[in-house]
């Protein structure tokens, strides 16, 4: 059934009115009264699953509004410093809303002239939407979204860059499988087949079949292994003094998205958490991201260690990454030693990032200048929240994402 102008059915037609359908994405048809009976037809209505319709497209427009403010989440401090890291976790996004199809009467004028003008006002309306001299938008609302959605689109053009497939270990796979024979076990493990062959051994011949408590055999459960990829990623981050609040809040950030991002996407990655100061020392987690800054810089140290926690995982099972945050101020006389350090930690690892924090329009280290140039290695420099999501795209992008640029 296909819908009739309402004043061609009363028999009333007006020439100074005309109908205007408005589509609710811009496109708005003119319908001029032509006389009595009158049809209006609009072919392209789906008028059988119109809900279905419209929750598709406000889903497209939510996943749209995600991308355009993934930066913005990246650096937002509520979710860095929430108590809780749930995927269920809501946030919100605005997203202009859908408008329904409606006949609208607009009184004078032709049609087209209408249509231009309605045209006219709703650019008008976008361009005070993207913050021009225009008025804003009157149809936005704010959809809520999980955390698990701000993940699954960040994530999506993430991964461990240079992934070797062929380095594999074998790793508790999560499960149990039934692997030795016991005397002794609970019923529900009983191996009647084994019990029957247990008592086939002692039984004589013509005698009837006697089964002994002896005779019981009972599998015994051991954690399933399986062979899989390996990775280990260890996490640098300098703690000294120099290292301020701002310096401190970028690092964090970065390393909050690095390990959502890890395991998310490699359940099974080994993480490492490396703090340094003049020294060098392993912490949990916990420690990794509250600790205080003081002392002095001497990232030497902190490359040191990570070869000797490499030790514990071979090279032809585990792919290898290291990702360094600094302020960039270290020992003047440590830097030949740091460089070189870096060098071997670089070449032993599958990749190794480098990023430097700077809260002033300063130039880069020695450090900096020395791994931009070095193989197996991306440097980067942060100077304000929003440099968060670009360094995860330099790390974890490809090797040159468009429009990323290292010292940017």
């Amino acid at each position: 059934m296909w819908p009739r102008c309402r004043h061609a059915e009363r028999g009333t037609p007006n020439p100074q009115r005309c109908a205007v359908m408005s589509a609710g994405e811009g496109a708005e048809a003119i319908l001029p009264r032509s006389g009595r009976g009158h049809r209006l037809m609009y072919r392209d209505w789906d008028l059988m699953f119109p809900a279905e319709e419209d929750q598709r497209r406000h889903k497209e427009r939510v996943a749209e509004a995600i991308l355009r403010h993934l930066t913005d989440w990246v650096q937002e401090d509520s979710i860095l410093v929430a108590k809780s890291d749930s995927p269920n976790r809501v946030l919100r996004v605005p997203v202009e809303t859908l408008a329904e199809f409606r006949f609208r009467y607009q009184q004078g004028g032709h049609g087209a002239e209408s249509a231009a003008a309605a045209g006219q006002d709703r650019r008008t309306r976008e361009a005070g939407a993207a913050g021009g001299p225009g008025p804003g938008l009157e149809n936005l609302a704010d959809a809520e979204v999980t955390l698990e959605e701000v993940d699954a689109a960040l994530f999506a053009a993430l991964a461990l860059p240079e992934w070797d497939s062929e380095r594999r270990h074998r790793d508790v796979a999560g499960g149990e499988r039934a692997a030795a024979l016991s005397p002794h076990g609970i019923t529900a493990n009983l191996s009647r087949a084994r019990t029957i062959a247990q008592c086939l051994t002692h039984r004589q011949s013509g005698a009837r079949l006697a089964i002994w408590p002896d005779d019981l055999r009972y599998w015994q459960a051991r954690p399933a292994e399986q062979e899989e990829a390996g990775a280990v990623v260890l996490a640098l981050m300098d703690t000294s003094g120099s290292m301020g609040s701002f310096e401190k809040f970028l690092a964090r950030s970065f390393f909050y998205w690095t390990v959502r991002l890890l395991r998310t996407r490699y359940p099974r990655v080994r993480l490492v958490f490396l703090a340094h100061d003049v020294r060098a020392r392993e912490v949990d987690e916990e420690a990794f991201f509250h600790r205080g800054a003081s002392g002095g810089t001497v990232s030497s140290s902190v490359y040191r260690l990570a070869m000797e926690v490499l030790e514990r995982f071979p090279a032809s099972q585990y792919n290898a990454y290291a990702f360094h945050f600094t302020d960039g101020g270290n020992l003047t006389s440590d830097n030949p030693q740091a460089l070189a350090a870096g060098d071997r930690l670089a070449a032993r690892v599958n990749l190794f990032g480098y990023g430097e924090i700077h809260d002033t329009a300063r130039h880069p280290s020695p450090l900096y200048e020395g791994f931009q140039a070095r193989a197996h290695t991306r440097a980067v420099v942060l100077r304000g929240k929003e440099d968060v999501y670009r360094a995860l795209l330099r790390f974890f992008g490809p090797a040159s994402p468009e429009g990323v640029r290292p010292d940017a």
